[in-house]
């Protein structure tokens, strides 16, 4: 099972996707780290950081904490970085 982390970092781009199923998603980049990305689902969010990422741009270049877990990519490449929370600092 894996543990809940968490991460103080400055957001440089959110893109809104769907994954294989239509369901929505958003791919998080942040400025300190350009090599990981943040996956955030919305059918697993909590209702505050489901209404902050209906507006994405006004994320960009905000300092924000991300609760996440991290889980083994399903091809053993790289590490899956899923969110569970944002909180606009």
């Amino acid at each position: 099972m894996s543990q809940e982390l968490q991460i103080k970092a400055t957001i440089s781009n959110i893109e809104s996707k769907l994954d294989k199923n239509a369901n929505p998603f958003s791919k998080i980049s942040l400025a300190n780290l350009p090599q990981r990305y943040f996956y955030a689902f919305s059918f697993s969010l909590d209702p505050a950081t489901l209404s902050l990422l209906q507006t994405p741009l006004n994320l960009i270049n905000r300092q924000v904490l991300i609760t996440y877990q991290e889980l083994p990519n399903q091809d053993g490449n790289g590490t899956f970085c899923k969110v569970q929370a944002i909180q606009i600092l």
